[in-house]
């Protein structure tokens, strides 16, 4: 609950995962009806599982009708197959209509197809969902199994298809000798999300790792590279970037830069949680989120 409030704070849009399909018990449309009752969410699923708790093999995608299975050790063989299990074709169906029944109450050109009583394409739909759930009006709801590694990258398909780019979010940096002047609030202005331009970037999360304390880094603007000087806007300090890191999980990876909107950490620089970062080359700060 304190996360669908912080989420409807800041206007972000969404995915829903039912996760543990492979358990006992598992009710993928129980979950659905609680977040419409509970969060009052328009949510509708994207998918149909192959099976439930111990004979859970897959998930059919019901908008391309197309069944998704994983094979090997970790499920890290992705298969699609046009044909889908006669067990749940009828379901297959009746949730795809259920489907654009609800995007017909989020989306104006789905509901003149679903008032006349015709059936819009799959690119049609794809394109519905991602427009009602950029807009907040709809959320899209996957399912399967993360630990059995079970339709979890038809999820971060999703991820690419129904959420926004970084150039699709508008976000506000201070100029930071207009606001001396004229007062923070006139002081705002909209960021472009360029790797071409100047660098701008916020650290959003501090961590006490093995190697001492990693710093959380978003890249709102230009490109972020190892080795270069960066000013804190807070301090007005210098500092070089001595390593440069993507996070898997636990694990790192070593790399040379981060253009804009990726996310990357950093050792060995003093700053607090909140603090921007430039290039030296303009005076900015990004807004923050309080």
């Amino acid at each position: 609950m304190t996360v669908d409030r912080q989420m409807k704070r800041y206007n972000v849009p969404r995915l829903v995962f039912v996760n543990k399909l492979d358990r006992a018990g598992a009710n993928p449309w129980r979950g659905i009806e609680q977040i419409r009752q509970k969060l009052r969410l328009n949510v509708a699923g994207v998918q149909v599982p192959i099976g439930l708790e111990g004979d859970l093999r897959g998930v059919v995608d019901i908008v391309e009708r197309k069944a998704i299975y994983n094979h090997g050790k970790k499920g890290e063989t992705v298969t699609f197959e046009d044909e889908i299990p006669e067990s749940v074709r009828d379901v297959v169906e009746a949730k795809r209509t259920e489907l654009i029944e609800r995007l017909a109450d989020a989306d104006d050109e789905i509901a003149d197809y679903f008032l006349s009583e015709q059936v819009p394409s799959t690119a049609l739909i794809q394109t519905a969902i991602r427009r009602a759930t950029i807009a907040r009006k709809f959320v899209p709801v996957f399912m399967g199994s993360a630990y059995k590694n079970t339709a979890v990258q038809p999820l971060l398909d999703g991820v690419l298809k129904y959420l926004p780019d970084p150039s699709e979010v508008v976000n506000t940096a201070i100029d930071l000798k207009k606001a001396k002047i004229e007062g923070e609030a006139a002081a705002k202005f909209e960021i472009t999300p360029s790797s071409e331009e100047p660098f701008a970037g916020l650290v959003f999360k501090l961590e006490e790792g093995r190697f001492g304390q990693l710093n959380y880094i978003r890249v709102y603007r230009g490109t972020l590279k190892k080795g270069m000087l960066i000013y804190n806007a807070r301090t007005g300090k210098k500092t070089k970037v001595p390593r440069l890191v993507r996070m898997h999980s636990n694990e790192m990876e070593d790399v040379e830069e981060v253009k804009s909107g990726g996310i990357c950490a950093v050792f060995g620089i003093e700053c607090a949680s909140g603090d921007s970062f430039t290039d030296g080359t303009s005076g900015v700060a990004m807004s923050s989120i309080h």
